[in-house]
């Protein structure tokens, strides 16, 4: 994945569906590669990439970081 808007569009994969939270994770990568993303939030997407149903927003906001572009609270 190497485009910065797929990469934002991946990171909106459903919760739940299998390897959603790997697909995160993948985008995740890519933007902090591209700088769009802390380290901080890249390790968020790490921890919740094999929890398909985990909401990386929820624990992106437990630690006080910024929601990347485009991620809504829950």
């Amino acid at each position: 994945m190497t485009d910065g808007g797929a990469a934002m569009g991946a990171l909106h994969t459903p919760l739940g569906l299998s390897g959603s939270g790997r697909q995160r994770y993948a985008a995740a990568m890519t933007l902090y590669q591209a700088g769009v993303i802390s380290e901080a939030a890249l390790e968020v997407y790490r921890i919740c990439s094999p929890l398909d149903a985990q909401d990386p927003a929820s624990l992106l906001i437990e630690r006080r970081l910024p929601l990347p572009p485009g991620v809504v609270a829950p």
